[in-house]
C-alpha cells in the first residue's frame, strides 16, 4: 500500500452546499468515466463520504469529509498505482476546486 494522498480544498459554502456539489459531483464522474471503472461507490455517512472504485483491477478507497470551510480528501493507493501518486493529487485537488467553485448550480 502506498502512502495515502492527502488534498484539500478550501470554500465559503458552507457544509451543507458543499457536500451538495460533491456529491453531484461524484455522480457525474461515476456516469462519464463508467467505461474505466469495474466498480464505483460512494456511501454517506452525516459529513463523511467512504468511495471506493476499482480500475485497472485494482481498488482505490478514499474518504471524504466536509466541513464549514474546506473539504479534506484521503486516498489509498495500492502498491500498483503508487507511482501515478503525484499526478493523482494534482487531479483531486483540481477537480475538488472545480466541483466547488462558486456560481455553479
Amino acid at each position: 500500500m502506498a502512502k495515502p494522498i492527502v488534498v484539500t480544498v478550501s470554500h465559503t459554502l458552507g457544509a451543507a452546499e458543499a457536500q451538495r456539489r460533491i456529491s453531484r459531483g461524484l455522480e457525474k464522474g461515476k456516469t462519464e468515466f463508467a467505461a474505466l471503472f469495474s466498480a464505483f461507490d460512494a456511501s454517506w455517512n452525516a459529513n463523511h463520504a467512504d468511495v471506493r472504485l476499482v480500475a485497472l483491477h485494482q481498488q482505490v478507497n478514499a474518504g471524504l469529509d466536509v466541513f464549514d470551510d474546506m473539504v479534506r480528501v484521503e486516498v489509498n493507493l495500492p502498491w500498483y498505482l503508487a507511482p501515478l501518486q503525484d499526478k493523482i493529487a494534482g487531479a483531486l485537488k483540481h477537480q475538488g476546486e472545480k466541483t466547488l467553485q462558486i456560481g455553479q448550480s
